[in-house]
């Protein structure tokens, strides 16, 4: 008897708890799907953000935030160097240096000195026992107690030539001390020159003025002179 009533109420429950969740199907609102048995998220689940920023796909958008990140931390990857932008073969351009000037050697020459007579020059002439017209006494003096025997000019292309002989009291000294005087006041050089038995030469010069004077002694002592001299106007 107990056992029958036992099973009496286990219909009716089971009858209630049937007609319960009939109920409960009428009063969800539409469109809203009970969660089903055997899957192991919920759909909340599928809605929080991943934690990595990405969303359910997952790989794109790590794809796009790794390749901006290289990007950014390599900006000289592919940009051309300095050297290479100014060359379109992409070379490495030099700078070439122009070659240097070659250092001076010697001494530069000097500038010829002045010219000591002037143009016209004189036409070509002689005298005997004086100075002839024309001949340069600026230039070339004589000693004192110095009797002419003979002095000449001649000219041609502006050069002038000159001569004169003369025989003087003076000794040899003296008459080669008077030209080397004068004549080095005037810029000459003088310098010795060769000669025969019995005779001294000295020779003077300025660029491309000489003055050739020899020297020899007379049987009675005295001395005579030789002058030959070559001037430039």
């Amino acid at each position: 008897m107990i056992t029958k009533k036992l099973v009496l109420a286990g219909v009716v429950a089971a009858a209630l708890l049937g007609g319960g969740a009939a109920v409960l199907d009428q009063i969800a609102p539409a469109g809203i799907t009970p969660p089903s048995a055997g899957t192991g998220h919920s759909s909340a689940d599928s809605s929080l953000p991943h934690p990595s920023g990405t969303g359910a796909g997952g790989t794109t958008g790590a794809g796009d935030g790794t390749e901006s990140t290289s990007a950014e931390a390599s900006p000289s990857e592919g940009a051309p160097s300095e050297a290479a932008a100014s060359d379109p073969a992409g070379r490495r351009v030099l700078e070439v240096l122009p070659p240097a000037s070659a250092a001076p050697t010697g001494l530069p020459m000097p500038s010829p000195p002045a010219a000591l007579i002037r143009t016209p020059l004189p036409a070509p002439a002689s005298a005997q026992g004086k100075v002839v017209e024309g001949f340069p006494v600026h230039v070339v003096t004589f000693p004192e107690r110095t009797v002419l025997v003979s002095t000449s000019v001649s000219s041609g292309d502006r050069t002038l030539q000159v001569t004169a002989d003369g025989i003087s009291e003076l000794s040899a000294a003296q008459i080669t001390g008077h030209f080397q005087q004068s004549l080095l006041a005037l810029g000459f050089q003088s310098e010795a020159v060769t000669s025969g038995d019995g005779q001294q030469s000295v020779r003077l010069s300025r660029g491309t003025d000489t003055v050739t004077v020899a020297i020899t002694t007379t049987g009675t002592g005295s001395t005579r002179f030789t002058l030959l001299g070559t001037l430039h106007a």
